[in-house]
Parts: structure tokens; C-alpha cells; sequence
């Protein structure tokens, strides 16, 4: 049987995000001077820069994805209010160790600021919260080793490279979640 578990969504702000990663803003503004405000980006491999178009498509979800090589990042370019949600990185020798659901947050994002995700931070997509939907800059990394966890099925799937490998090594988790996230604006 299927439960759903409910999260409420919360401001993304510097000081809460700092577990999951930072935010892109030139903290600082003079009135004199042009300031380049560096930032962790870093990968393994070659450095992917894409446009994402997300479509309003409703706000539950079952799954949630990590990345190793890279500190995937995302500036929202247009579109509506849209919402992340994020959980702490567990350990990466493990595949089966996999975020408590009691421990996923939802994070409104500021369209203002760029975020990047600490590798191995666990994520969703996108989740606008009305239509149409919003367009976001990606920054990835080729190849882009990844798990993904689906708490409807209790299963992971590790992929050496999301984007071509088509047999990724399937395991299925100890725990029978059986649950859908529903995220409450």
C-alpha cells in the first residue's frame, strides 16, 4: 500500500541550504566597483551547460537522485515559482543507504540566485507551483554517475552515466517504503 508523506515548503536561504549546498549571489554590491563572487562549482569529466524547460505537472514525486562527479547547478531563467527538494548526501559506499523520508526538505526557489548542489546531495527535479512552468540553466558534468532512489518501490538504480547507460545495476531496498511525497505550498 501506498502513503503519502506531506513536506512543507520553506524559503531557500544560504543559512538553510548550507547542508545541501550554496546559493549563487554576489553577496556583496559595491558602488565603485564590478565583484566576481566565485563559486564551488566542480566536476569529473566534461563540463555539460544546458537549458531545461519544466513543465507544471503537479507536486508529488517518488524518487530521488544523487550525483557523484559533479555539484550540479541550476539558475532559473523565467517561469513560475518553482520548488526543490533536497536531502542530506549519505554514504556513497552504500547504494542501499538512502535518505529517511522524515528528513527531505522543500525549498522555494529564489529566481534571483543561482544554487548548487554538495556532490552526492540527494534531489528531485523541478516542481512549479502553477503553470505553465519555469526554464532553468543546468550545469552538468559528462559522464554523470548517478543513483536514484524511488520510495513507491523500494528500489535503486546506480547508473555509471545517467545520460547513456541503459542498464543500470538495480537493487532493491531493505525497507518497504511505499510512500509518495506530496509537497504542500
Amino acid at each position: 500500500m501506498t502513503t503519502s508523506h506531506k513536506i512543507k515548503t520553506e524559503p531557500m536561504t544560504a543559512e538553510t541550504f548550507a547542508p545541501f549546498g550554496e546559493l549563487w549571489d554576489a553577496t556583496d554590491r559595491p558602488d565603485d566597483q564590478r565583484l566576481v563572487c566565485p563559486t564551488s562549482y566542480t566536476y569529473v569529466g566534461k563540463t555539460i551547460v544546458s537549458v531545461i524547460w519544466q513543465p507544471y505537472g503537479g507536486l508529488t514525486f517518488n524518487q530521488m537522485e544523487r550525483h557523484f562527479g559533479v555539484t550540479q547547478s541550476f539558475v532559473q531563467l523565467s517561469g513560475s515559482p518553482t520548488v526543490v527538494c533536497v536531502a542530506a548526501p549519505t554514504n556513497t559506499e552504500l547504494p542501499t543507504d538512502v535518505p529517511d523520508p522524515a528528513d527531505v526538505r522543500v525549498f522555494l526557489i529564489d529566481p534571483a540566485k543561482g544554487y548548487s548542489f554538495k556532490r552526492g546531495t540527494w534531489h528531485t527535479n523541478r516542481y512549479n507551483l502553477a503553470p505553465p512552468g519555469s526554464t532553468f540553466l543546468v550545469l552538468n558534468s559528462d559522464p554523470n554517475p548517478t543513483q536514484i532512489v524511488n520510495y513507491e518501490t523500494s528500489t535503486v538504480a546506480i547508473y555509471q552515466d545517467l545520460g547513456s547507460d541503459l542498464e543500470p545495476e538495480r537493487r532493491d531496498h531493505e525497507g518497504n517504503f511505499g510512500i509518495v511525497f506530496e509537497i504542500a505550498p
